[in-house]
């Protein structure tokens, strides 16, 4: 196959190649980096935190009065001057 293939898209795959293997180097990185950060925690936080598919908390949602009030302060707020 390597002969049946022009220069550029020779280019093309090992500049695929280049950028696997950099995401991969960086992927590592970030694990061992957490490793340690989690090493070093006196409490570890829960796993399901720390997932990324899991449910979060559902917060409270703001009343229209609040949104109104936050609404004239940043409007105060950004003609001050």
């Amino acid at each position: 196959m390597f002969w049946c293939l022009t220069v550029r898209e020779i280019g093309a795959i090992l500049d695929g190649v280049s950028n696997r293997l950099k995401r991969e180097h960086n992927d590592r990185a970030w694990v061992v980096w957490h490793i340690e950060a989690l090493s070093r925690q006196k409490k570890l936080p829960k796993l399901k935190d720390l997932l990324h598919d899991a449910p979060k908390k559902s917060k409270r949602r703001q009343t229209v009065e609040e949104q109104i009030a936050i609404a004239h302060r940043w409007t105060a707020a950004m003609t001050r001057h």
